[in-house]
């Protein structure tokens, strides 16, 4: 079967890909992981003392916040990020200009910021932007200090603020070439039967996006999740923050980074495992209901324009 990019290899392109995977592993990848090995068992990385800590109740308790810190500022961030970039996605395709101008400047004034500095934009620059609001004389007295109160911002809101601003507009962009990827046709079917142009988004392109976006936005959020580490910046005491204090007590700096690392590793395969098993189950759900099964029921007037 022919794709974008290459043709798929056949029975004997696979078994040459299998064998050139295995050569390289076995040439390159072990060989490099054993001279690691060995470096680290030389420099006394591998000392009982250095990794018997994670053993204890108060080393585990640490990284244990530091993972739920992580956790919740990413999922929230997530779900924030999720549903700008639907908005700004659809947004960027509207039929008006207005909005379609805005949604457009935003995705790439935002996406071409570093996140860094949204982050640092978002703890500094909005209580410093607060109390210069609260300067200005038509601004009630009564109503100065709740504005201050207001554009302080804690270091998890800054965080979020950040991650959702800066992967907000990614995954707009994720969100516009998925809907672009179905077919014209389709869309040009929906509006023939009196669909609105609102009803064909909802009904006919976004079902379809979604699955074809799916293994991009799976890697975005990814991206997301590591990119929590960012809150080291702002204090936020997060996994790698609480990896700090652990080797900055004991140190073990190379145990506490292989540790570190393999809890981030560890939550980003469980997601892509769950995202793939998402991805197959739609595909062979929606195959499944081609083949055996008629379209749901819609109701007569669903998103028909009004005659």
């Amino acid at each position: 079967m022919a794709v974008a990019l290459f043709d798929a290899p056949g029975p004997r392109g696979r078994r040459r890909i299998l064998i050139g995977s295995i050569l390289v592993v076995m040439l390159v990848l072990v060989p490099l992981v054993g001279l690691v090995l060995w470096r680290l068992h030389a420099t006394g990385q591998f000392r009982g003392a250095y990794w018997d800590p994670f053993g204890g109740a108060g080393v585990q308790r640490i990284l244990l916040r530091g993972l739920v810190a992580t956790l919740k500022a990413a999922g929230l961030a997530l779900v924030l990020a999720l549903v700008l970039g639907v908005l700004l996605g659809v947004g960027q395709l509207s039929r008006r200009w207005p909005i379609r101008m805005a949604a457009t400047a935003f995705v790439n004034l935002f996406r071409a910021i570093p996140l860094v500095l949204l982050i640092f934009f978002a703890f500094l620059g909005l209580p410093r932007l607060g109390d210069e609001i609260a300067t200005w004389s038509w601004v009630p007295d009564d109503l100065r200090t709740s504005i201050v109160d207001r554009f302080d911002v804690s270091s998890f809101a800054a965080l979020v603020i950040g991650l959702t601003l800066y992967n907000g507009s990614v995954f707009a962009e994720i969100v516009r070439a998925g809907i672009r990827s179905v077919p014209s046709g389709q869309v040009e079917a929906a509006l023939s039967i009196g669909l609105t142009r609102t009803a064909v988004t909802r009904l006919v392109q976004l079902p379809q996006a979604v699955r074809t976006m799916l293994p991009t936005l799976v890697s975005q959020m990814v991206v997301l999740l590591k990119d929590s580490a960012l809150g080291f910046i702002v204090a936020y005491p997060e996994l790698l923050r609480s990896g700090r204090r652990i080797y900055t007590n004991i140190g073990n700096v190379i145990p506490t980074a292989i540790v570190v690392a393999t809890i981030y590793i560890v939550i980003n395969l469980a997601l892509t495992t769950v995202a793939t098993w998402l991805e197959r189950r739609g595909r062979g759900g929606g195959r499944r209901r081609g083949a055996t099964v008629d379209a749901p029921p819609v109701a007569a007037d669903s998103g028909l324009r009004s005659i």
